[in-house]
């Protein structure tokens, strides 16, 4: 439903895909911005050719004004923010820390969409992290913006989401969903004075990381849960991997794409690779087996397990490290 009560001036703040999802859920409830501000384009790929960031690019095929600083305290940019004499500001996924004089400007302050249930998982990572801790739920929080990160008085939260066995990719889109709806329901609300914002329980304050590609390497000393919780939260960046060593020593990097936890037993020492009960490609792991479905060796296109195995005719002395 479109939100025709109330006219809001919002100056949006977004960089990837997350950021997207936020901006079109204000679009189609008559909230849309009247700019934009992200990172500039940056060179991608082995080419090195410039490319917009993808908040960029749909705010441009939605004729939606774009700025793209490349510091936040440049007095050019910070004078072209104050003409549109936005009533807020809101923010999702931007990437960088807002400073003092941008957090002055705007009248009603600056909101931010964070997908985390706060004062759990503050900064860069927290879907991530979520999948990581073996979180049973999370959800997503609008908080104001102060100069601390993850740090200011909540605004709203959503319902608690079951997110059990969910992956990277599909926590994110639900996280997004939810994270536009509750900002589109809460701004009109904020705007007209209805909400009291309630300050966190800075005690209670969990951190995330910034992860790395190293990160992505699995260790198969660790249970065969925590090991799947490590797939299916690094399944987008960075991947996860590992060194196969055949019996002739010979050692490959290949990409683990998808698997899942098993209740059966490893029958050797962790890294191991074996074939299940049913016949399908598992390693062993610290307690039980974990079932790999997909795999990508090094410089070959992905394969089933299955196919794997047919290709590698693998022995008990061949082991993922």
């Amino acid at each position: 439903m479109q939100n025709k009560s109330i006219a809001i001036k919002i100056v949006f703040f977004g960089t990837p895909d997350f950021s997207v999802r936020i901006l079109a859920s204000l679009i189609h409830h008559n909230l849309t911005p009247v700019a934009v501000v992200t990172v500039p384009d940056k060179p991608v790929g082995r080419k090195k050719e410039y490319m917009p960031s993808a908040i960029k690019a749909y705010a441009t095929e939605n004729t939606i004004p774009v700025l793209e600083p490349e510091t936040l305290r440049d007095p050019v940019f910070l004078k072209e923010l104050r003409g549109y004499h936005a009533d807020i500001f809101t923010v999702a996924s931007f990437g960088r820390l807002l400073p003092k004089t941008l957090l002055d400007i705007p009248l009603k302050g600056v909101i931010n969409v964070h997908p985390s249930l706060l004062p759990r998982h503050r900064g860069a990572s927290p879907i991530q992290t979520a999948i990581l801790k073996g979180d049973v739920k999370t959800g997503v929080t609008l908080m104001l913006t102060d100069a601390e990160m993850d740090h200011g008085p909540i605004i709203a939260k959503s319902k608690p989401y079951d997110i059990q066995n969910f992956g990277y990719k599909q926590l994110h889109d639900e996280l997004a969903k939810q994270g536009g709806d509750l900002l589109a329901e809460t701004l009109p609300k904020w705007i007209a004075g209805e909400i009291t914002p309630q300050e966190q329980d800075h005690t209670k304050a969990t951190f995330t990381k910034l992860f790395t590609k190293e990160d992505g390497h699995i260790n198969w000393n660790r249970s065969v849960k925590e090991i799947d919780r490590h797939i299916r939260a690094f399944e987008e960046w960075p991947g996860t991997y590992s060194f196969y060593e055949d019996g002739s020593h010979k050692v490959r990097r290949v990409k683990i794409l998808k698997g899942h936890a098993s209740d059966q037993p490893s029958p050797g020492k962790p890294g191991t690779v074996v074939q299940e009960k049913n016949g399908s490609l598992a390693v062993c792991t610290k307690d039980n087996l974990f079932i790999v479905e997909f795999i990508q060796m090094e410089g070959k296109r992905p394969v089933s397990g299955d196919d794997f195995l047919n290709g590698q005719s693998p022995t008990l002395r061949d082991i993922f490290h």
